[in-house]
């Protein structure tokens, strides 16, 4: 596993989250990353406890979608973009 992937899925677990996996996805424009929890034992898991450890983890600015996606029935998949900002630009795109 590489660098990135295992420092987000060590977080999880040391804060008590159960991360299945955590997976790069090919992408030349942005790192986006799908991270898989398993449903049972996650129950209580929520986006906003995603966002709190990534945002202890100083990744830098992050884009978490505001609910989980489920792609079977046993997990739950989340697609987190890193270097994303939420806000748009004020400038003009001919700048």
């Amino acid at each position: 596993m590489k660098a990135l992937e295992a420092k987000i899925k060590n977080a999880f677990e040391n804060k008590g989250i159960k991360c299945q996996s955590v997976y790069k996805m090919p992408d030349p424009d942005e790192t986006r990353l799908l991270v898989a929890f398993n449903s049972k034992d996650n129950r209580n898991l929520s986006i906003r406890k995603i966002e709190n450890v990534l945002a202890s983890l100083n990744v830098g600015e992050f884009k978490v979608p505001s609910e989980f996606q489920r792609l079977s029935s046993a997990f739950l998949h989340l697609e987190i973009t890193l270097g994303a900002r939420n806000e748009k630009s004020v400038l003009p795109a001919s700048m």
